[in-house]
């Protein structure tokens, strides 16, 4: 019979010769592919220490500080002692409570002080030690010649741009709430405003080699408003929480931010200008809007050309006119509204006929930015915390006449453009808030991977995404310039980063 030993030994070797020429044959594809250079580099790439993105520190300077003078008792003075400190301990706690002489204890609670507030004009200074760039930031302030173009930045022009490290500055102290660019083509300057109530001018040449920023504080609370002059494209306007509105005026002297509206009873919320700057319109943490005449000598709110009128009963986030003919202005709100006016229907005591709204679009959240195009297209651009940005019609707004508004009733209007992004910015992130491309042909809005994206406002797909390791933050918000191809983007670090081609 068959040894069952030695047929068991013959499978092991032709098993183990079968192995032996798999091998053999992996290892020489292996070799033809190149898999081995292949693994050694992965293992060196995985090597290399991760590169951790750094925040530019261009724009950092040492802040003005008061001098403090060391307190000396009356002791180390060569003084008599005061007698009243020896009677007892009388200092009130943050809490309202008074520890008197013998150890009793009162209570004398009362109202939390308001902010200071600065009234009259303000000067034009650094808030930094030794700031030599502010004379030459004014200097280009007061360059009188008017360096404009009639052609407007579309997305083609932006198809290319990129960030480099010298295009990135820290321009305010605390996170940038407004920023807005100057248009004028032979010299960009910027204009930034922040939580803490400074205003930031960030100033580049064309190559972008010389470069110069100051930082002021014309108000003492939160910039709920910032924009360049639309007639003259060189008057910076400010509005802020503390109820100011100013406008800083570099024509005559010293420079200084002159006061165009004074409310202590309102906190503007959001405020915008006409085409000539005569008119600014100004909404409240309230829901209230009026309207101030610049030319006016009375500031007071109180006495305002019109208003005040309700026009939500909630905070109203932004206020914008419409820049063709200047008669309609859009109000958004964190009552999920977004609504049109018209401000030929408003007196001086409220509404002329009704308080009807020309058209009324309603999302599902709070609402954090409303535009109109600037191509006078009568559309309308909305940010919602329900993670779309819209664009609505209002020409195609049910009974819609731009001379007349008698004939029309609500209706729930449908956006014509529609397009998901993550608007859920959290406690901590600034919401977003999408602006237009001068050419009306785009929008552009931050996004949740430390970048901005561009989409078509015809078919709201996605154009572009911006984004680069010099931008370590997350862009709440976003500015273009009107004829260059330069994209703006600021964060809560209070850096400004512009991509340019």
């Amino acid at each position: 019979g068959v040894d069952p030993t030695t047929t068991e030994v013959d499978f092991n070797m032709d098993y183990e010769k079968e192995r032996e020429l798999r091998k053999a044959r992996n290892l020489a594809r292996m070799l033809e592919l190149k898999l081995p250079e292949a693994s050694f580099v992965v293992k060196e790439e995985k090597a290399k220490p991760a590169v951790a993105r750094k925040a530019s520190q261009r724009g950092v300077k040492r802040q003005k500080r008061e001098p403090v003078v060391a307190r000396r008792s009356l002791r180390v003075r060569g003084m008599k002692p005061n007698g009243e400190m020896a009677q007892g301990i009388k200092s009130e706690t943050n809490a309202g409570v008074t520890l008197n002489a013998g150890g009793s204890l009162s209570f004398s609670f009362s109202e939390p002080k308001k902010p200071s507030r600065k009234a009259g004009p303000v000067p034009f200074e650094s808030i930094y030690e030794d700031d030599e760039e502010e004379q030459k930031v004014l200097d280009v302030l007061r360059d009188s010649r008017s360096m404009r173009s009639k052609a407007k930045t579309s997305t083609s022009n932006l198809s290319d741009v990129t960030l480099r490290e010298e295009n990135v500055m820290k321009v305010t102290k605390s996170g940038t709430v407004h920023l807005d660019i100057m248009p004028r083509t032979d010299r960009l300057v910027v204009a930034a405003g922040d939580k803490e109530g400074h205003v930031g001018v960030w100033s580049l040449s064309s190559d972008f080699a010389d470069q110069h920023n100051v930082l002021v504080k014309p108000h003492t609370q939160y910039i709920s408003g910032l924009k360049w002059s639309p007639s003259t494209g060189r008057d910076l306007y400010t509005c802020s929480y503390d109820g100011f509105c100013r406008k800083l005026d570099v024509s005559k002297g010293a420079a200084s931010f002159l006061e165009l509206a004074n409310s202590e009873i309102h906190e503007f919320s959001a405020f915008d200008v006409d085409s000539q700057g005569n008119n600014m319109f100004l909404c409240t943490n309230d829901g209230d809007f009026l309207v101030i005449d610049t030319r006016s000598n009375n500031k007071d709110g109180s006495s305002a050309a019109i208003g005040p009128i309700e026009l939500h009963n909630r905070k109203i986030n932004t206020v914008h006119v419409e820049p063709s003919e200047g008669n309609l202005f859009v109000t958004s709100s964190t009552d999920k509204s977004v609504t049109v006016w018209d401000i030929r229907l408003m007196g001086n005591r409220g509404m002329k006929t009704s308080k009807k709204a020309v058209v009324s679009y309603y999302h599902g959240k709070s609402c954090q930015g409303a535009y109109f195009a600037p191509d006078g297209s009568h559309r309308v651009l909305t940010t919602c915390y329900d993670n779309h940005l819209n664009i609505f019609d209002v020409k195609r707004s049910k009974g819609f006449d731009v001379s007349s508004f008698s004939n029309w009733t609500p209706d729930k209007e449908k956006p014509v453009v529609r397009m998901s992004h993550n608007t859920q910015t959290g406690r901590w992130v600034l919401p977003f808030r999408a602006v237009w491309l001068p050419g009306s042909d785009g929008v552009v809005c931050g996004t949740m991977k430390r970048g901005v994206q561009m989409y078509s406002s015809a078919s709201g797909k996605r154009m572009a995404h911006y984004d680069s390791d010099f931008m370590t933050a997350i862009p709440s918000r976003c500015c273009v310039h009107p004829t260059l191809p330069i994209l703006g983007a600021a964060t809560s670090s209070g850096r400004i980063h512009l991509f340019s081609s």
